[in-house]
């Protein structure tokens, strides 16, 4: 298949480093909470606070992407051959957008109805609740991993697109 897609037009630098930096935050973080569920509260006070920092590197990078979003210009959408490939892929960008900013919001909700905050404050893990009892982490779980599932989805789009049309899309942002 011949290309389709102008290769040459770029996001912006900015839009380029928010990007790769938040994915590599999200290739740690969802690790890192996924192994928080299996160790005791006692034991993961500090992977806590850098889950929370984290975290909250991400959330103010995505409201600055998101600004972004409507401020700068962009390339156009890829072409694939396909409308509905097309929309999808519109479709998975943009839910990362909304996926990221509710994942922080329930992360946010987390700390403060589930006790985190008090026993960060005051040392003390006995202060927060079984997980089973904190809505917002539950919330917070189930949209990680269909972020991570979206991920998985780019990912495989970026490699169908390469090998279906020849074309190196990452050339956009990077």
């Amino acid at each position: 298949m011949k290309k389709i897609n102008n290769l040459t037009e770029k996001y912006s630098k900015e839009n380029i480093i928010i990007h790769w930096f938040t994915a590599v935050l999200i290739l740690i973080l969802f690790p890192l909470g996924k192994y928080m569920e299996t160790i005791p509260t006692k034991d993961k006070m500090n992977l806590i606070i850098v889950h929370i920092i984290l975290g909250g590197i991400v959330f103010f990078l995505t409201l600055f992407r998101s600004y972004l979003f409507f401020t700068t210009s962009r390339p156009k959408d890829l072409i694939t051959g396909s409308k509905f490939n097309d929309k999808l892929a519109i479709w998975i960008h943009n839910s990362f957008y909304f996926l990221l900013i509710g994942i922080s919001i329930a992360g946010i909700l987390t700390m403060f109805y589930g006790g985190y905050i008090n026993a960060i404050k005051s040392e003390a893990p006995t202060l927060i609740l079984k997980k089973d009892n904190i809505t917002a982490l539950k919330a917070h779980s189930v949209l990680a991993v269909i972020m991570i599932f979206l991920l998985m989805l780019h990912v495989l789009g970026v490699i169908k697109h390469y090998f279906l049309t020849k074309e190196n899309t990452l050339k956009r942002i990077s």
